[in-house]
């Protein structure tokens, strides 16, 4: 992991639950960490995964800082022919929100997700 993976600050304040300052995560690491969740939703794959636009793994962060930093997530993907779509965004949301909230410290203010396609197995 780089050093701009993490960069601690002790100039003061409390970010992401310590006492001796404050912990930065890169958006990076951040959209690596959420890319993963949404791969583990059975039926869904990252939109970029056929067409190759989006080199982002389909997910999208933006961090707003604060004390306690919040995150918004848009998540691009394609589902399998025949599953309830909006079933399959549900979990998309579930996955990626408890995900990053447990592995960051950070609070998920939205996960939106656009489904862009269905695939065939």
């Amino acid at each position: 992991m780089s050093s701009e993976a993490i960069i601690k600050d002790v100039a003061g304040g409390s970010a992401a639950g310590t006492k001796d300052g404050n912990v930065r995560i890169s958006e990076k690491v951040i959209e690596q960490i959420a890319t993963q969740a949404l791969g583990r939703v059975i039926g869904v794959r990252p939109a970029d995964a056929e067409d190759g636009k989006n080199p982002s793994g389909g997910v999208r962060i933006t961090v707003k800082d604060g004390v306690v930093p919040a995150i918004a997530i848009d998540a691009h993907i394609t589902t399998k022919y025949g599953l309830r779509i909006p079933d399959i965004s549900w979990y998309v949301q579930e996955s990626i929100k408890r995900t990053l909230e447990q592995n960051t410290g950070y609070s998920v203010i939205a996960v939106n997700v656009f489904v862009q396609g269905v695939y065939l197995e």
